[in-house]
Formats: structure tokens, C-alpha cells, sequence
């Protein structure tokens, strides 16, 4: 069963997913219309009767013209869809990270709201015990009715954000379900925690990997090389194409005979010419613009990512250095002297939720920290 790990969840998005599949099948019709680009036209075949009467046919001619595209433009023909289809390949494997990191990151929230009802069981457990000796304690009258109130309250309370916890437990499994492509309410294992994440990595590594490996940059690339080709062939729409023809010619008295034909248009339309040439360099300027611009921004995307998760990590070292560690012997302490009787109700509860509160806000930073590190991985098109 899927869930105990990130790397079952991943593995069966890849197989489940309608976004990534029709992605794949996007890229795959791109990659076939590559067969189709660059070829010579279907040759026409003609059959003409000629001195048509009352004796009959006077000539048959049996024919067959074809086009033929000169100065290179099958090759340039050829070239654009190939751009078009890595263009389309970078696309679906853009789709790909996108798909891998918003798993890794539900998968991620999965595991903390499982995480989360522990400490909110491990909570309930000690207030039930606190409540179980305050009644022992108000039996031989050594406690105020009062106190035995306000440890019930306590007690619902905490039963109720189990209960809370619980649901949201149930809301991320639907969400990881839906982004693996399952029914919402199917079964997932018991996660076994957060996945182990990389912190020897550098700012300008991480950068160049993505400049390298980033799908949508490599797809813009694409989209320029396929725009550069299509301003090529737009030169050469001043150059016209040529059509070969040959017909046999048979006539029912006398000696057949043979017939050839050279023919091509006479490129007159200069304004329409000239003004596909300007749309053509306007799209490649256009692409060219998009280009930077992404390269650019993905710089400054990588760079926040960085930052934001070298944030979070020092969060999360000063919360468990200076917060987690006072606070759990805070609650010994506060334990042993509700139990020996030295210690108050109100101080033993408040030590208890303190450190619910430290333990949670460390799973919620872990979590932004698994979400992080999932985006930059997406940058840079890939695991790190």
C-alpha cells in the first residue's frame, strides 16, 4: 500500500496521473509530426481527353506534376517541428517536477497530521491521567471541587482536537490521493515520517543546475530555435517553388509523343511577404524576450527558495535548541511536583500545552521545510 513513503507516492503519480499522462500524450504528438514535416508534397496525377466528338477521343494525355521545394526549406520545415517537439518534451517534463513536488509537499502535510495526532493523543493520555488523580485527590478532600472541573474542561477540550487533528489527517490523505490520481477515500499506509533532505547544497550550485536542467527554460529555448526557423522560412517565401510535370500523350493515329512542364509562381505579393517576414521576427523577438525574462526569473525564484529554506532551518534549530528542550523539563518538573502534591493544577497544565505548542510548531515547520526544498527541486528540474 502506497503512503509510507514519499517515494511509493511518487512512483504511483507517475503511473495514475491524467495531468502527467496527457502531458506525455501532448509530447508524443509533437514528436510524431516530426515525420510529417520537411516531406515533398503528394505528386498530382492527371488523365485528360483532348478533341473530344462524335468520332470520339481524339487525344488521351496521362500525367503527373509535382512540387518541389527548393533553397533548403524542407530542412527548415524539418528543423521547427523538431524544436516544437522538444519544446513539447520540456513541457511534459515540466509537468513531471510540478506533479513530483506538489506530492512531495501534500505528502509531507500527510505525515505531519499524522504526527500531529500523536501529540495530540500524548496530550489527551496526560490530562486523563492529571484528571484520574484529581478525583483520587477530591475523594479524600485534599483538592478543590473546582480544580476537578477545570481538569474535565481541559480533558474535553483536548479530546476535541483529536478529534480536530483526525479530520485534517483525513483531508490530506484525500489531497495526496487526488494529486496521485486515486479515489479520494482510498487507503494510504501510516507515513513513516519526513523524507531525509540534503543541507551540504549551495546557493550558486543549486542556480546552475537550474539554468542546466530547468524544463521550462529548456522548453523556451525550444520555442526560440522553432521561431528562428519559422523566420528563415519567411525569407524564403521570396523564392518560389517549382513544379516539374511530364504527360504522355497517345492519339489513335500517328506515333505518340511526350510532353514536359516547368512552372512556378511569380512571387508579386510583396506587401503580404513583407508583412508575414515582420510577424516572423516580431514571434522570435517575442520568444527571445521570454526567453531572458525566465532565465532572470529563475534566478530570483531559486534565490528565494534558498533563502526561505535556509530560514526555516535556522527556526527550526533555535526552536528545538531553546525552546523544545526548557519546555519538556519544565514538564518533569511540573510532573513530579503535581504528583508529590508541591505543584498547582494551573501550572502543570500550562506546561503541558506549552510543550504541545513547541512540538507543533516544529512539525509546521518542518513541513514548510519539506515544501521548500520540494521547490527547489522543482527549479532545478530535479532531485537534488
Amino acid at each position: 500500500m502506497p503512503g509510507a513513503s514519499v517515494e511509493s507516492v511518487v512512483a504511483l503519480a507517475k503511473q495514475l496521473s491524467p495531468e502527467l499522462a496527457a502531458a506525455v500524450l501532448d509530447a508524443d504528438a509533437a514528436a510524431h509530426r516530426v515525420g510529417a514535416a520537411g516531406v515533398l508534397a503528394d505528386p498530382t496525377v492527371t488523365l485528360q481527353a483532348w478533341d473530344v466528338n462524335g468520332r470520339g477521343v481524339g487525344q488521351r494525355w496521362i500525367g503527373a506534376e509535382q512540387e518541389f521545394k527548393l533553397w533548403g526549406k524542407l530542412d527548415l520545415e524539418r528543423g521547427v517541428a523538431e524544436a516544437d517537439a522538444d519544446a513539447a518534451r520540456h513541457q511534459s517534463r515540466a509537468a513531471d517536477t510540478d506533479l513530483i513536488a506538489r506530492v512531495k509537499t501534500a505528502y509531507a502535510q500527510y505525515g505531519a497530521a499524522h504526527r500531529a495526532i500523536d501529540l495530540s493523543l500524548g496530550l489527551k493520555r496526560r490530562l486523563d491521567e492529571i484528571l484520574a488523580l484529581l478525583r483520587l485527590r477530591y475523594g479524600a478532600s485534599s483538592v478543590d471541587q473546582q480544580e476537578v472541573i477545570k481538569a474535565e474542561i481541559e480533558a474535553a477540550t483536548a479530546e476535541a482536537e483529536v478529534a480536530r487533528r483526525q479530520g485534517e489527517a483525513k483531508s490530506a490523505s484525500a489531497r495526496l490521493n487526488a494529486l496521485i490520481g486515486r479515489g479520494s477515500q482510498e487507503l494510504l499506509a501510516m507515513p513513516r515520517g519526513f523524507r531525509p533532505l540534503k543541507t551540504k547544497l549551495t546557493l550558486a550550485g543549486v542556480q546552475e543546475l537550474a539554468r542546466v536542467a530547468n524544463p521550462a527554460l529548456a522548453a523556451t529555448s525550444a520555442q526560440v530555435r522553432a521561431a528562428t526557423g519559422t523566420k528563415e522560412l519567411t525569407d524564403l517565401n521570396y523564392y518560389p517553388n517549382v513544379t516539374v510535370g511530364a504527360n504522355f500523350v497517345q492519339r489513335p493515329t500517328g506515333d505518340n509523343s511526350g510532353m514536359f512542364m516547368l512552372g512556378f509562381k511569380v512571387p508579386l505579393q510583396y506587401e503580404a511577404k513583407d508583412a508575414e517576414q515582420r510577424a516572423a521576427s516580431s514571434r522570435l523577438g517575442a520568444a527571445q524576450m521570454r526567453y531572458d525574462a525566465i532565465r532572470i526569473r529563475l534566478d530570483g525564484d531559486v534565490a528565494e527558495a534558498w533563502f526561505g529554506l535556509e530560514a526555516v532551518r535556522k527556526a527550526i534549530r533555535i526552536v528545538e535548541q531553546r525552546q523544545l528542550i526548557p519546555a519538556r523539563l519544565s514538564v518533569e518538573t511540573a510532573r513530579s511536583g503535581f504528583a508529590a502534591g508541591a505543584a498547582d493544577l494551573a501550572t502543570s497544565l500550562e506546561a503541558e500545552r506549552r510543550l504541545r505548542a513547541i512540538e507543533l510548531e516544529i512539525l509546521k515547520l518542518k513541513v514548510e521545510e519539506q515544501a521548500r526544498y520540494a521547490e527547489l527541486e522543482r527549479l532545478a528540474g530535479g532531485s537534488l
